[in-house]
């Protein structure tokens, strides 16, 4: 079968080539899929250039271990993370094709599914397998195309916040990158739920049409003061809630926007360059920072709960909360092409690769 593989962490997004590979076995509790669309986003550029690894190489439970030695997502050692060879793709939606033992994986035989995945076992590929735990079944409400999309922002913009920040009805949330396909989604969170949402956008390219999604306010940032368009929009109070994907000087800048207990959470490093903080800007108003990963916190949580959030998020994909334009398609063998497109910086939607055929 055809795979996007990546032999060696690299930054030239066109050492990505697609190679003939054996057609994986599902095991216990796991699912054969044949894929049929899978988008890219940023986080799969993180196991391309390797950035998770480096940044796992950083924390205290990895440290002192041998240059060749593995690193881990947790302190108990039992979720590596993985180097090259390996297949990319972290979402991606496709048709069960098999399973193997036990009822969950068998019961989604035949069906259409969303599914996270991501390396060893990446979704662009003309099959992957996956633990049916990380598949959702689509319903013909939900399009191909939405539904190859359900897991990286849908359920990220869900969980951040209505699960980790939990922005009440009336409260300001700050939001950096508000352009993205997360960010709109945060947008329309907003007006469901009743908070309100305070976009940030380098320029006013997108404002006009953050605007119209509902946004209640943008703040572009080549243009003006971030920190004083929050004070003036908040009058003085300053928002008790922001989520930051950015990172580098920006983080700073939002820091400074935080209300009193404010909460800030940090998912994204799009900047990709160290922030510096004045730590007296979080003693002073008793601010929160948290960091958020989301496969790590869907680890931490029970089955139910999170069985719950799922419904949840294919509920709101329903009702189009989380309607995401595509705004080029390309195939699995154009796969290099295809990431060099998600990287321009013009893009106003997702890129997309059609893998397999309906």
């Amino acid at each position: 079968m055809k795979s996007a593989q990546l032999g060696a962490f690299t930054q030239n997004v066109g050492e990505i080539a697609v190679s003939d590979v054996p057609v994986p076995e599902p095991g216990p509790g796991e699912i054969r899929v044949r894929m049929l669309l899978s988008p890219i986003n940023p986080s799969d550029l993180n196991f391309v250039h390797g950035t998770y690894h480096a940044a796992l190489q950083r924390i205290v439970w990895n440290q002192n271990r041998k240059p060749d030695a593995p690193v881990f997502y947790d302190p108990a050692a039992s979720n590596p993370c993985p180097v090259p060879p390996y297949a990319l793709g972290g979402e991606g939606m496709g048709i069960v094709e098999t399973a193997g033992a036990g009822f969950l994986a068998w019961r989604l035989r035949g069906r259409r599914v969303a599914i996270a995945g991501g390396p060893p076992n990446g979704t662009w590929q003309e099959y992957t397998v996956v633990s049916a735990k990380r598949a959702v079944t689509l319903p013909d409400s939900i399009s191909n195309e939405q539904g190859s999309m359900f897991f990286v922002n849908p359920v990220t913009a869900y969980v951040l916040t209505r699960e980790v920040l939990r922005v009440p009805r009336g409260g300001w949330l700050l939001v950096t990158a508000a352009g993205s396909a997360l960010g709109k989604s945060v947008i329309r969170l907003g007006k469901h739920y009743g908070f309100k949402t305070l976009c940030v956008v380098r320029s006013g390219t997108a404002s006009n049409e953050l605007r119209t999604l509902g946004a209640d306010a943008v703040v572009e940032t080549d243009n003006q003061d971030l920190p004083a368009e929050v004070q003036r929009i908040t009058r003085g109070k300053g928002v008790g809630h922001a989520m930051d994907c950015v990172g580098g000087d920006l983080t700073a800048q939002v820091v400074r926007c935080l209300g009193l207990d404010g909460k800030l959470v940090l998912y994204g490093t799009l900047a990709n360059s160290p922030t510096q903080l004045h730590i007296r800007d979080l003693m002073m108003p008793v601010a929160h920072i948290s960091g958020f990963l989301l496969p790590n916190w869907m680890m931490q949580q029970a089955p139910l709960k999170l069985l719950g959030i799922l419904r949840e998020v294919k509920k709101l994909t329903i009702q189009g909360l989380f309607a995401t334009e595509v705004s080029d398609t390309f195939t699995l063998d154009q796969v290099a092409e295809a990431v060099a497109a998600s990287l321009n910086p013009g893009r106003t939607g997702k890129v997309m690769l059609r893998i397999g055929g309906s």
